[in-house]
């Protein structure tokens, strides 16, 4: 957790260069009546919009737009006989929540509850100040950032293998490589939690991590907008130590990449210096699903030997629950090398026959918005055993946003956010964030000891 101090950005063991630019918010909108039906998500402007999967909107699907992009994008069969994508007006509705997501983020950036210093480069057309978020959305914002973010560092932490040799002195600990590890975003789209980890530094100067390899899933045309913005902008393309590369994904033909690339599915590669290595996959996740001959066999890039963790940041909930259960057995049946340990933690909406729930489901879907896997796990007791039983995961454990704030969150850290971005609506933000949950599981020795405390909670 960040260390408490003044108002301003929380502190923390190290800072991702580069530090974040000075942006200037609007005036905040006068607060409204926080009535159920106006709250369709925590990601999403109040009473505006879709709500953000992934990562918003996003995470691929586009965390799939939820969070990412490429939740229906479209078979690369599909694409390559010519034929319109499937679910066409769902799928646009869940691209379009990736920019909310992003504004939402860089709304609690602006106010200093997060720091982010990558996150004024995907919120907006540059055109303007970025609106500024009640202060309910911010709140959810940082908790759910708050608390992945706790998670994944729990697994990026350089833990040995359980087979190790320690080494024999403090420095040579010191000096010792890291144990690989992999992350694989589903639905990310403009989500910055891969370049902040990648890019982190510590106080002396060290990389916050070392031997990382970060996959980030979604859309062909969200992936291929990221890779121009990390491409463009000075300030992220100085710490590649590389030039960019582009590959082509198992069973697409070059003739396709070549001559659509935007729309193609395809992957590309940055390293990040201290063996962290970056890649975007442009694609639809069904086509992980469907398995057989018609499904991917792997990703460029994917090792099937070291600790992985998957995430899902309101992503999978956009799929149907077999077609969700599939891409968790892709991953479940390809990492099962004997070192390879495997872990996934899944933030989605839960509670839907309740009457806030029955609300929030009547509002998303008279905007054309279904999420598919809300009723068929509707609970965190549901989560946990999806894990189990789906991804084969040997344990599992949930906790709401609001059980996150409050015990995830130190009382004088829940000051600071308060007297940066005070609320007023203190029932309604209990009662949203009793509705929405992160569930994490995982098979192996790497996550009995990464999540030791995680699981102890």
């Amino acid at each position: 957790m960040a260390s408490p101090g003044p108002p301003g950005p929380p502190s923390s063991s190290g800072t991702a260069h580069p530090p974040p630019a000075k942006t200037t918010a609007s005036t905040p909108p006068a607060p409204l009546p926080m009535a159920a039906p106006s709250i369709p998500n925590l990601l999403g402007r109040l009473g505006n919009g879709p709500p953000r999967a992934g990562r918003g909107g996003r995470r691929g699907l586009g965390r799939g737009s939820g969070p990412g992009g490429g939740l229906h994008s479209g078979h690369p069969a599909q694409l390559r006989g010519g034929g319109m994508p499937r679910r066409l007006d769902h799928t646009s509705i869940i691209q379009s929540t990736d920019t909310d997501a992003a504004i939402s983020r860089m709304s609690a950036v602006d106010i200093g509850l997060l720091e982010d210093p990558f996150a004024q480069y995907f919120a907006g057309d540059g055109g303007g100040p970025v609106p500024r978020r009640l202060p309910i959305i911010n709140r959810g914002t940082y908790t759910r950032t708050q608390g992945l973010d706790r998670i994944i560092r729990a697994f990026l932490a350089e833990t040995p293998s359980a087979d190790a040799t320690p080494p024999s002195s403090p420095r040579a600990q010191a000096e010792a490589p890291a144990e690989v590890r992999q992350v694989v975003s589903l639905g990310a789209g403009t989500d910055t939690r891969s370049l902040r980890f990648l890019a982190l530094r510590q106080q002396d100067g060290r990389a916050g991590f070392q031997n990382i390899v970060y996959h980030e899933i979604d859309f062909p045309t969200v992936c291929a907008r990221k890779r121009n913005i990390v491409q463009s902008v000075p300030a992220i393309r100085s710490l590649l130590t590389s030039p960019i590369t582009e590959h082509t994904l198992p069973g697409v033909e070059e003739d396709l990449a070549r001559t659509s690339p935007v729309t193609a599915p395809r992957s590309w590669h940055a390293e990040f210096g201290s063996e962290n290595h970056l890649w975007a996959h442009g694609l639809d996740l069904c086509d992980l699903a469907a398995g057989g001959s018609s499904g991917l066999a792997t990703l460029p890039g994917l090792r099937t030997d070291v600790p992985t963790l998957v995430v899902s940041e309101c992503c999978l909930c956009y799929l149907q629950p077999t077609e969700a259960a599939g891409v968790l057995r892709w991953f479940a049946d390809r990492v099962n090398a004997p070192a390879a340990s495997l872990g996934v933690v899944i933030y989605e909406p839960i509670r839907p026959f309740d009457a806030f729930g029955r609300t929030m489901v009547a509002n998303l879907a008279g905007r054309g918005i279904e999420m598919p896997t809300l009723v068929a796990y509707p609970d965190g007791a549901a989560q946990e055993a999806r894990l189990q039983h789906e991804a084969g995961l040997r344990r599992a454990k949930h906790q709401t946003i609001d059980q996150i704030w409050r015990a995830w969150v130190a009382d004088d850290e829940q000051e600071r956010v308060n007297r940066l971005d005070g609320l007023d609506e203190v029932e309604e933000w209990g009662l949203l964030a009793s509705h929405y949950v992160v569930v994490w599981g995982s098979r192996g020795v790497h996550f009995d000891t990464a999540w030791a405390q995680l699981y102890g909670q």
